[in-house]
Formats: structure tokens, C-alpha cells, sequence
């Protein structure tokens, strides 16, 4: 389905600022579909062409009425003999009225509304409704009808949308919320039934109708700020018993005049309660991985200890990697606890890892230097647990396998180089791709290579065992060793699905 400005820019002359303009209106139009009880629809046309066809931009249903339409209507094109009403509000420049038979004894009451930017019509907004305006209706219904009219005329003069609008992060209150309707002078000249509640509960007890807006306490300055600056103004106001209520002020403009103003008001005490509930509950689980990790460092410090006291260089050896495996998960703890959410990017733990297994594993008898080149994306903290352990086991399989300590492998990829005291260096690249079937990571060595007729699957190594048993089995993904295609060196390629690297919610990220 293509958006508005794809279908504007294909079948009208509209350029990016008349577009931006009927952007501005799609964003807010919710709010004049629920004051018409009505389905609106936007028209565009090529003005080069008197006779061009009609392009639907936009369809918006009502919350407050029943939809006309239950399919999707947004891209349609339509010859302007079919649309007389849409094609005379162009030409006149000024909100048409009518009525259409669809068939079945139907009849739909239209408003055709010129969208005007700067003197000219650049959209036309269609209202339909099968109940005629002139029928009548609750006070409330009557209300919300006059306040669209006013709108409209708004939209003939291109003072709606408001420019320089304030917008929040999350949803803003709809008229179903509560609706004030507020003249000129700062007095309620009606209120909703949610709107009058959600006074209530700010402790406003007396009459609503006809008291002033600064006594209800829901922020002094928002109307006086939206009447001066002719756009609309959000305001949030939180009581000390932790009432909380959204405010949103949208100025009626009469030629650059405020006439009046309404106030759609929506109690968020409950979403503010879950809000700080949330916070707490991130807060006590970085905390959690934070002691993690400083556990699992006093775990590693009496692992040094106990090693220091062994005489056999075997049994050394496996505290020293029992160390540089909790290291892994050491790092990916500390990452997380300094993370708002329990994702993290795998880059992050990445360049720590390297640095704990250089200094772990390069002598100057054996210096090597590793690199990371590409991006893995944003992926859950226990999927990058697994992974670091798993990466800590390759670049450490890598060390030990493809530069023995023999030099053997001297002269063997382009990084071996000697310097006048040093000695041969070797260089492990590690290379992260996240693709659409999951996540790729290969560590590639430039040494000695692998053994002819090497097979992982018959590999009996503990570090290739854990690496199998954690790819295979936790992640459901597979691991190769290969020979490097140009040169001497080893690939080894670990990949893991889509399915496995979603989130809490279910998503998955790539890099941004």
C-alpha cells in the first residue's frame, strides 16, 4: 500500500511542502472524525488538468459513529463526474453540501471541505454520514457538530493544521477521553460526561458549565500559551495523590482571532502508576546484574587463587580458561546493567571480550591482535550470554590451535610480521553480519590452519564441545570450521537463526 505522499506526488502536482501540510492533517484528523461521528476521506488532483481524476489520500473511521466503509478506500482513483461535490468544493473554494445515493435505500450526507494552504485549495476533506445533520441529537452530539463546522471554517481560511504543534511520544487524548469547550474569555461552555469524571477526580466537586478553565487545575498557562501562539498546547499535570491527567488544547481561530478553545482531557494515573512500576522494575534488575557481575568477579578471584596454589600445569590451565569463560559472562552482565531494557547491542560485548582474551592469551613470545569488523544488531541478554561464551571459546580455540607455540606458523597470512624484538604476530578478524535468516559470526585466523579431514562434529575439545552444545542445542544453529579460500588460516562460522535473537516483545533488530 503506498502512503500519502507516494500517491500525492504520482497523481497530483502537490510538492513536499503542500504534502507536509496534508501530513500535518492526517496526524490530528482522528480528533475531526470523532467530532462528526463521521468517516472522513482527502482528495487530491493534478490542478494542471480540469478534468484530471481524483486520488483518495486518506480514510479515517470514527470512535464516537458507525463507519461507512469496512474496506480499505486509500488509493482509489476516481473520474470527477463520480465525485461532483469533491470536484465543485475545488473549483469553489469553500465547504460544499449534498447528499449521494449508494444504493439499498441509502442515503449519505456529504460536506465537501477545501483544504486552503496559503490561498489555495490544495486537498478537499470529505465528511460522510448517513444521519443528516439538522436531525436532533443530545446536547452532546449538537456540541461536538458546531465545534467540527468551526474546525471546517479553519480549514476553508488554512489555519488548520496548526503550525509549530506540540505532539507527545504517546497517545494524546481523543475526544472520547473528555472534551472541554472553552470560549474566549476562559469560561466552560460544556463539558463531557468523561470530561466532568476526570475533574472529579482531580477534586474539582462543583459545577463544571460556566467555571472558569484556570480553576480546574489543569495547568493555568496551557490556554493562555495556545491562544497566544494560535497552535495547539499539551500539558500533563500530577496531583500529590498521584492523580495524573494529559491535556491537550486545540485554539478555534476566526482570521488569526481565538474565539474559544476545546480541551480533550485523559486520566493517565493508572498508565503513570504501571510507568513508575516499570522504572522500579528496571532499576532492581540492573541492580540484579550488577551484583551478578561482581559475584562472578569474586568467583574469578578465587579461581586466580586457587590456581596460584596448583603445581600441575594441566589443572592451572583449565582454571585459567574456567576464569576467562566467566569473564564472558561477567562482561555481558555489566553491559546489561547499564542498559535500560534487557537487550543489548552484541558489538558492545564484543570489544570487551577481545580485550580480555588478548590480555589473557598474548605473550611477547606470541603477540596477537584481534579486530572486529561489521554489526550483529540488538539481541535478548540471554542469547548474548550464550554468545559471548561461545565467542570467548572460538577466539580462545583460535590462540591456541592456529599459532603454536613451535612458530610453525610464521610467514603464514598476511598479518605475520616480525619486528627487530618481537616476536611473529598473529591476527584473528572477527566478523559480524546480521542477516534476514539471523546472525552470522566468524572468526578467521590467519595460522596454521586446520588438519586434513578435520571434522567439529568428531571434535572432542572442551572448548568445541561447550561452543557445539550451546550453538546446536540452546540456539538451534550450526557451527563450521573451514580452511581460509586464499592463503593459510582457519573460518570459524557460527549462525543463528531469526527465531532465536527476538526480544521480550518479540521483536527482532538489525544494526540501526
Amino acid at each position: 500500500m503506498a502512503t500519502l505522499p507516494e500517491l500525492a506526488r504520482a497523481h497530483s502536482d502537490l510538492d513536499e511542502a503542500r504534502i507536509a501540510h496534508l501530513q500535518d492533517l492526517v496526524s490530528v484528523w482522528g480528533l475531526l472524525a470523532d467530532l462528526s461521528f463521521a468517516d472522513l476521506v482527502l482528495y487530491a488532483r493534478d490542478s494542471r488538468r480540469t478534468d484530471g481524476p481524483l486520488v483518495l489520500l486518506g480514510h479515517i473511521r470514527p470512535t464516537t459513529g458507525t463507519t461507512l466503509y469496512r474496506a480499505d478506500l486509500v488509493g482509489q482513483i476516481f473520474e470527477p463526474r463520480r465525485r461532483p461535490l469533491i470536484v465543485e468544493a475545488f473549483g469553489a473554494g469553500q465547504a460544499v453540501d449534498g447528499s449521494v445515493e449508494v444504493g439499498s435505500g441509502r442515503t449519505v450526507h456529504l460536506t465537501a471541505v477545501p483544504v486552503r494552504r496559503n490561498g489555495e485549495t490544495i486537498a478537499v476533506l470529505a465528511r460522510e454520514r448517513l444521519r443528516p445533520d439538522d436531525r436532533p441529537g443530545s446536547e452532546q452530539e449538537r456540541t461536538y457538530l458546531t465545534v467540527f463546522d468551526r474546525f471546517a471554517r479553519m480549514l476553508e481560511r488554512g489555519e488548520f493544521p496548526y503550525h509549530d504543534e506540540e505532539r507527545l511520544r504517546h497517545r494524546t487524548p481523543r475526544v472520547g477521553d473528555g472534551l472541554l469547550l472553552v470560549d474566549a474569555d476562559g469560561r466552560i461552555e460544556f463539558a463531557s460526561p468523561n470530561a466532568v469524571s476526570t475533574l472529579h477526580r482531580m477534586g474539582v466537586t462543583r459545577g463544571v458549565t460556566g467555571a472558569r478553565f484556570d480553576d480546574t487545575g489543569l495547568g493555568t498557562s496551557m490556554l493562555r500559551s495556545a491562544f497566544a501562539r494560535r497552535t495547539a498546547v499539551i500539558d500533563e499535570m500530577e496531583r500529590p495523590d498521584e492523580v495524573a491527567v494529559v491535556s491537550h488544547c486545540f485554539p478555534l481561530l476566526d482570521a488569526g482571532t481565538p474565539t474559544g478553545a476545546i480541551v480533550l482531557v485523559r486520566d493517565v494515573t493508572e498508565l503513570r502508576r504501571r510507568d513508575r512500576q516499570l522504572v522500579s522494575k528496571d532499576a532492581t534488575i540492573r541492580e540484579i546484574h550488577h551484583r551478578v557481575k561482581n559475584n562472578l568477579q569474586t568467583i574469578s578471584s578465587l579461581l586466580r587463587l586457587q590456581a596460584r596454589r596448583l603445581e600441575g600445569e594441566e589443572a592451572r590451565a583449565a582454571l585459567g580458561e574456567s576464569v576467562r569463560r566467566i569473564g564472558a559472562i561477567s562482561v555481558v552482565h555489566e553491559t546489561l546493567a547499564q542498559s535500560a531494557d534487557d537487550e543489548v547491542a552484541f558489538v558492545e560485548i564484543v570489544r570487551p571480550l577481545v580485550r580480555v582474551v588478548e590480555e589473557s592469551v598474548s605473550s611477547p613470545l606470541r603477540p596477537v591482535s584481534i579486530t572486529v569488523d561489521g554489526d550483529a544488531g540488538v539481541m535478548p541478554g540471554q542469547v548474548t550470554t550464550t554468545m559471548a561464551v561461545v565467542l570467548t571459546e572460538l577466539l580462545q580455540n583460535a590462540v591456541d590451535h592456529a599459532f603454536p607455540a613451535d612458530g610453525s606458523w610464521v610467514g603464514s597470512g598476511v598479518g605475520s610480521s616480525a619486528g627487530p624484538t618481537d616476536g611473529p604476530s598473529g591476527q584473528v578478524r572477527i566478523e559480524l553480519e546480521r542477516r534476514a535468516d539471523g546472525l552470522v559470526v566468524r572468526v578467521v585466523d590467519d595460522g596454521v590452519g586446520i588438519p586434513e579431514g578435520f571434522d567439529v562434529a568428531d571434535a572432542s575439545g572442551l572448548g568445541l564441545t561447550i561452543v557445539r552444545t550451546f550453538v546446536e542445542g540452546e540456539l538451534g544453529g550450526r557451527i563450521r570450521l573451514v580452511p581460509v579460500e586464499r592463503g593459510r588460516g582457519t573460518v570459524a562460522e557460527v549462525w543463528v537463526p531469526t527465531s532465536r535473537l527476538v526480544g521480550p516483545w518479540g521483536d527482532s533488530r538489525d544494526p540501526v
